[in-house]
């Protein structure tokens, strides 16, 4: 028989002192007592409500089970499928006595407590429901934010704080073997607090793996200062690797990491992370690591951060900082694959603002290039630059634009070829579309280009010389689309209900005058490169498109173009001696296919129409369908004149990646087969477990100047960080 019994106890902390206060109120008589015991016992033996008169519980305590009893006045019994709800807490049992004066419980058999979002569970239960505290045995139960734990002996101390005895704790789902916990001889743990854990080991699959006699865990949902988890590994290079870091939560939107790694061959390096979030849409990092050698008594180091913020003083903000002491912290101490095959570093700090069709941009960067025996550092102090995109002029069909900027650069090549110098460019430019009909599309444009540079290279291009030199050229062009002709293909096809063939000629005229002697203009970047033009192409595109059965538009399904240049001044093909040339330049032909979203196929070829051999053709196709990728290209390079082949080059990454894939994999692979060996063998797998991580990666480059052959693993565990990281090189053959 289902039984439900509901205590009260008095709501408001005043209430005797009002009833004592209505003395003129007549006292119930023993009738009326009687009278209301004998409903109340009729309502409970027909699985009815309400607990006794006189209970003392804050709130209505609710008792439900199939067999019920009362072994005293105030001590209830119940057994089989027991709840028990009072406030946020509710238990679920096998069997349970409970003492309506006391508020106390005993629960056995399959124990479940759920309060709020926390849940224990255990085999037995001594519970006060008036001070929510009590002794768990055989327990499980969770501590935000997520945090299980299991304890021979469990005991909740008060609302927040809790004490186990033989107990495990891990950020892993509750599960009877989690893949990591620390094996715990007793430990008192806070919620949004600590966790005092003594006599821990750490246990990976069950195997021990460190152990603590003390260990100082926070268990909060906010940062917390302290002692990050220690990170082992070992390199070929310096041997076996302790590393640890100290955290501080500096202020709500301020913290800081100190890092101390100390290797078995001598070697230390000690490093330092500042972020910062000073507002809303800003953030920003900065890391410095530097590196002691034993053996040279060198220190070597790098820095990187970066800062960005929507709203600064109206512009938005974008900024990274990347140097280091020389090339070879990167290729000895860079943890990161992908990073340490890097031979430039790149800093910057850009602002950007736009109102209308204009957009300034400030820009200070500085680019640093490593080559074998030498450094070149390229740095803008700052560029200035003001864009208008194309903006009709009045109601006329007329549109300018600008590109504008001032520079002040400074230069280091190498030897005397350093310096500092400025520059200023003007690039207007005026467009017109005639009026014509839908299936043509005529578009003129002309534009004048000037830069002025304060300094310039002398006659043996070694230095700088103190002579100014203005650059001024004249440009036009002439864009023809049309006439255009269609078909309109009305059959079912596939998911495709019609097609639409286009042929599509254009014609594309380019001149730029010839703006004198350049040979003394400093190259910095594209603004300083000219390159005298007279010259037109022509190309005709056969496009098709489908319109999908569920959509109102249509979709390119593939396109195939051909195309040829024609210069009206220099040649653009000749022979080696230049006794042969031609104002024809290459054949050319571009394929691509995209049958349905994510594929996509390219063929691309040139024919040299002086010499009638291949110039180059590649075949590039790329597939993303549901977390599985390939990437493809293969190019090869021909000589025109002899037809022989000069590079055969083939690059290809695949594998399968998401976020609900415990397994992913990349593999990228470049093949030259003209030498019939690898360049590059990339190979990153990774497991993502419940809580747990393991990553593999093996590479190996064959570059001339940096070839490297390494291996590296790695485990991470979720609450924990990067446990650890094992990095060796391999003897290239």
């Amino acid at each position: 028989m289902l039984t439900v019994i509901r205590f009260w106890r008095r709501r408001m902390a005043g209430a005797d002192e009002v009833c004592s206060k209505r003395r003129t109120r007549r006292a119930p008589s023993h009738l009326l007592v009687a009278v209301v015991t004998m409903l109340w016992a009729v309502a409970a033996a027909a699985g009815g409500l309400t607990g006794p008169p006189g209970g003392k519980a804050s709130g209505p305590v609710t008792l439900r089970a199939d067999h019920q009893e009362w072994i005293k006045k105030n001590k209830w019994h119940g057994s089989g499928h027991v709840e028990i709800l009072y406030q946020d807490i509710k238990i679920t049992c096998d069997d349970v006595e409970f003492n309506n004066d006391t508020m106390e419980l005993v629960a056995h058999g399959h124990v479940i407590m759920d309060q709020g979002p926390r849940r224990f569970t255990a085999s037995k239960l001594t519970y006060n429901l008036k001070t929510k505290t009590g002794k768990f045995i055989d327990a499980t139960g969770q501590a935000a934010p997520e945090y299980y734990f299991t304890g021979k002996e469990v005991d909740k101390l008060d609302a927040t704080h809790f004490k186990l005895f033989d107990a495990t704790f891990t950020s892993c789902s509750a599960e009877p073997r989690p893949p990591w916990r620390f094996k715990i001889h007793r430990a008192t743990i806070e919620e949004e607090g600590y966790g005092s854990f003594h006599g821990v080991s750490l246990q990976v699959k069950g195997v021990p793996v460190f152990y603590l006699p003390y260990l100082l865990w926070p268990v909060k949902t906010e940062r917390t200062s302290g002692l990050l988890v220690p990170t082992f590994g070992y390199s070929n290079q310096r041997g076996m690797y302790l590393g640890n870091a100290l955290y501080l939560a500096l202020a709500r939107s301020y913290d800081t990491t100190i890092y101390l790694d100390t290797y078995s061959q001598g070697w230390f390096g000690i490093g330092n992370q500042w972020r910062w979030a000073p507002k809303e849409h800003a953030r920003g990092d900065v890391t410095g690591y530097v590196v002691r050698d034993p053996d040279t008594r060198q220190t070597q180091w790098k820095i990187d951060g970066k800062y960005h913020q929507d709203d600064f003083f109206g512009f938005r903000l974008v900024s990274e900082l990347h140097d280091m002491s020389d090339l070879d912290f990167f290729r000895e101490y860079e943890h990161t694959f992908n990073r340490n095959t890097l031979r430039s570093l790149y800093s910057y700090i850009y602002l950007t603002r736009a109102w209308g069709p204009y957009n300034l941009n400030i820009r200070m960067d500085r680019r640093k290039t490593y080559l074998t025996s030498s450094e070149i550092i390229l740095q803008q102090l700052p560029e200035l630059e003001l864009r208008v995109r194309p903006t009709r002029i009045g109601q006329t069909s007329l549109f300018w634009s600008l590109v504008s900027s001032a520079n002040l650069f400074n230069v280091d090549r190498g030897g005397l070829l350093s310096g500092t110098y400025e520059r200023l460019d003007a690039h207007p430019q005026l467009s017109y579309t005639l009026p014509s009909p839908p299936w043509l599309s005529i578009t003129p444009r002309v534009g004048v280009r000037s830069t002025y540079y304060t300094k310039s290279y002398n006659a043996q291009h070694t230095a700088f010389a103190d002579q100014s030199l203005t650059r001024s050229y004249v440009e036009a062009g002439l864009d023809i689309v049309g006439p255009s002709f269609s078909r309109i293909i009305d059959h079912s096809w596939g998911p495709f209900t019609k097609f639409k063939h286009l042929i599509e000629p254009r014609i594309e005229y380019t001149y730029v005058s010839d703006p004198g002697d350049i040979s003394r203009i400093p190259r910095f970047d594209e603004v300083d490169s000219t390159l005298v033009t007279n010259k037109m192409r022509l190309s005709i595109a056969n496009r098709l498109f489908g319109r999908m059965k569920k959509s109102e538009t249509a979709r390119e399904l593939g396109s195939f173009i051909v195309y040829q240049d024609y210069s009206f001044s220099e040649p653009l093909d000749f022979s080696f001696d230049r006794k042969q040339s031609s104002r024809r330049g290459p054949l050319g032909g571009i394929l691509r296919i995209t049958p349905v979203q994510g594929v996509y196929v390219e063929a691309r070829a040139e024919f040299d129409t002086l010499f009638h051999n291949l110039r180059s053709d590649s075949l590039s196709a790329s597939m993303y369908q549901k977390g599985k990728f390939l990437n493809f290209t293969w190019y090869q390079g021909y000589i025109p004149q002899t037809g022989k082949r000069t590079s055969s080059q083939i690059r290809t990454s695949f594998g399968f990646s998401g976020a609900n894939r415990p397994l992913q994999l990349r593999v990228n692979l470049s093949y030259d087969a003209q030498q019939s060996k690898f360049l590059q063998q990339r190979i990153v797998a990774r497991y993502q477990g419940s809580c747990w991580g393991l990553t593999l990666e093996y590479r190996d480059l064959e570059f001339a100047n940096y070839p490297a052959k390494d291996v590296r693993i790695s485990v991470d565990f979720k609450g924990l960080g990067r446990l650890l990281d094992i990095r060796t090189g391999l003897e290239n053959e």
